[in-house]
């Protein structure tokens, strides 16, 4: 059985887990990961199933850009990105297995078109946007939706901290 819940990546001066909008997710913190210029990562036992909901509230709390992917049994998830003035961005991680094998509707959009779409919010983040690990993260075949996400994290110059 893999991961089921959320992937939240937020900018904040505070620790994510003493945000209460961090709760929009659901109440149970599994673990915060510091990343780079003061970037963390929250893995989130989820209850809201629409991770733009909770992306476009946690935003607003911190005034940064946020990623967020439900993660359904490591096998896929919708991915919404939203910034403080509502720019917002959404996708699917491993689109093929979250069509065929947890039935969710196909939005239509390829991989190229996910990816430009994706490469356009990260601009008016004034994050960069690495097209070549953007589409590889949006790849419909792709598997492992934890490490696409943190590939679309990489893509964004967004990285763990050096230990």
């Amino acid at each position: 059985m893999g991961y089921w819940g959320y992937l939240v990546a937020a900018k904040s001066d505070v620790p994510l887990d003493t945000l209460p909008e961090l709760s929009t997710f659901g109440d149970d913190y599994v673990r915060i990961e510091p990343l780079q210029d003061g970037w963390q990562q929250a893995w989130v036992a989820g209850a809201e199933e629409n991770p733009l909901t909770g992306a476009r509230i946690l935003a607003k709390a911190t005034g940064h850009s946020v990623i967020a992917a439900l993660i359904l049994d490591s096998d896929c998830g919708p991915i919404a990105a939203a910034t403080p003035s509502d720019e917002i961005w959404t996708a699917t991680l491993a689109k093929s297995t979250a069509i065929d094998t947890y039935q969710m509707p196909d939005d239509g959009m390829t991989a190229p078109a996910a990816t430009a779409s994706f490469a356009l919010w990260a601009q008016s983040t004034g994050l960069p946007a690495d097209h070549d690990l953007a589409l590889q993260a949006l790849d419909p075949d792709a598997t492992s939706p934890e490490g696409l996400f943190s590939l679309l994290l990489e893509a964004t110059g967004i990285r763990p901290t050096r230990r």
